[in-house]
């Protein structure tokens, strides 16, 4: 390489110590954790003093030259950071005092935050000047003029990969802000988000109530499904085709900073699935008894679909049919909607209702659907941070809800779902979309930093 780029771990650890960015700091005495300003631009107390140590990182990475502005310049330290491996242990960007995020240094380099970083650097320095101890592989790919895409086995090369994308003129430098203008955060401190007409922490106002709701929305019907089939052992040219799949599938669930989903509802008794239909509805269902009601139809006061859960026929066992019968004339409804990135719910009527993510779940402790306001159950950032997590090894998150009717849900005894009169599974089919095909392509096919960016960006939106 050309260029005289600083390696990001000495260069941050002089910065820390040197103090001279307001707010970066060490948190503990080892150094192992430090704070950085997080301050939204748009906040009426935000200056420049907020972006310098992003703004420094652009200039010395950049040849000099900060290219962007101060969301690009964030965007990017923010991805070098994870692509070094650092970790975020405190993200409170949205403190009306004093926004800031706190970052644990890579295990690998610990020591290097306490004394030097003279092995991680020599590491470093050895990829940028061609020695490839753990098989950095490279994948000339034609566009128009011949470029080599890097793709790295380690962490340690991901800022070889971000030099090939801007040589690609698809990183995000390139790419720019346009689009999004979320509020300030001032503005949202002061207008609690609802949902109805009750107040909920966390979201914007007004809540998603319209009438075309289920009108086409271009949302894809099948997962993405990656050619060549699951994650490799090794990193390859078709780990960048698949993570750009996955990225094109994660595009196609959002419109800026919406979140595009449907629902699909299944309604079980005793573990027999009696009836499934999907909801083109994003404001989301309200469920009721109405055997004349075959198809869902769109409350124009709410703005959700009412659909009806079936006559419990053909049960053979009349004590069964009987005790099913009577939870569902009493049922009232039992809303599952989503407001502003929020999936909430509300039971209305004399039939208690609990949910939980597993119809298998074991922990016997029952979660009851509030009656007097409307419930957070599932934030969509939440997920996302999920399939983060997914690809740094963990489990996948969960794109399902399980609501019980009448019955305590996880029970305290451990008796199986399929024990339950009424069972219903709601899916927001954007989640499940984006689940299956993260496990299709594998975890470790959908390291790419351009994907994390992407998902970065969706967290901070939502």
């Amino acid at each position: 390489m050309a260029h005289s780029k600083p390696l990001l771990i000495p260069w941050l650890k002089s910065s820390i110590d040197s103090q001279r960015y307001p707010g970066v700091h060490w948190t503990n005495p080892e150094q192992t954790e430090f704070c950085i300003p997080w301050k939204h631009a748009l906040r009426q107390d935000s200056s420049n003093e907020d972006v310098l140590i992003f703004k420094a990182w652009a200039e010395v990475s950049g040849n000099g030259r900060a290219q962007g502005d101060a969301s690009v310049w964030k965007r990017n330290f923010r991805s070098a950071l994870r692509a070094k491996g650092f970790k975020m242990v405190s993200d409170n960007k949205n403190d009306a005092a004093n926004p800031h995020k706190v970052y644990r240094w890579p295990e690998e380099s610990a020591s290097g935050a306490r004394s030097s970083s003279g092995s991680q650097e020599q590491e470093d320095a050895n990829v940028l000047n061609g020695y490839n101890p753990q098989g950095v592989r490279c994948v000339c790919v034609c566009v128009c003029v011949c470029v080599c895409v890097c793709v790295s086995e380690s962490p340690g090369s991901q800022d070889i990969l971000q030099e090939c994308l801007r040589g690609l003129n698809i990183s995000p430098g390139a790419e720019g802000t346009t689009g999004f203008q979320p509020p300030t955060e001032q503005q949202q401190l002061q207008n609690q988000l609802v949902i109805g007409a009750h107040p909920l922490p966390g979201q914007q106002q007004d809540p998603v109530m319209f009438e075309g709701a289920a009108r086409e929305t271009g949302l894809p019907e099948q997962p993405a499904r990656p050619a060549g089939g699951g994650a490799a052992e090794g990193a390859g040219y078709g780990d960048v085709q698949q993570a750009a799949q996955f990225l094109e599938t994660v595009n196609q669930t959002r419109d800026g900073d919406h979140f595009k989903t449907h629902f699909r509802v299944a309604v079980f008794y005793r573990g027999v699935k009696v009836s499934e239909q999907e909801v083109p509805n994003e404001a989301g269902l309200r469920l009721v008894y109405r055997p004349d009601l075959n198809d869902a139809v769109l409350d124009h006061e709410t703005g959700l679909s009412i659909v009806s859960l079936p006559r419990p026929v053909g049960i053979l066992d009349q004590t069964q049919a009987s005790l099913t019968q009577r939870i569902l004339d009493n049922l009232g409804s039992l809303d599952v909607g989503m407001s502003q990135h929020v999936i909430y719910g509300q039971r209305r009527g004399e039939v208690k209702a609990y949910w939980s993510f597993s119809k298998f779940d074991s922990s016997r402790q029952p979660s009851e659907i509030s009656k007097l306001n409307p419930e957070p159950l599932y934030q969509v950032k939440d997920f996302i941070r999920g399939l983060m997590d997914f690809f740094d090894g963990k489990e996948s998150p969960p794109s399902s809800m399980f609501f019980c009717l009448g019955e305590k849900w996880p029970d305290p005894e451990n008796r199986p779902w399929e024990r339950k009169l009424i069972m219903v599974e709601v899916v927001p089919t954007s989640m499940e979309l984006l689940k299956n095909a993260a496990v299709e392509c594998g975890a470790s096919s959908l390291r790419s930093v351009e994907l994390q960016m992407s998902l970065e960006e969706m967290m901070d939106l939502y």
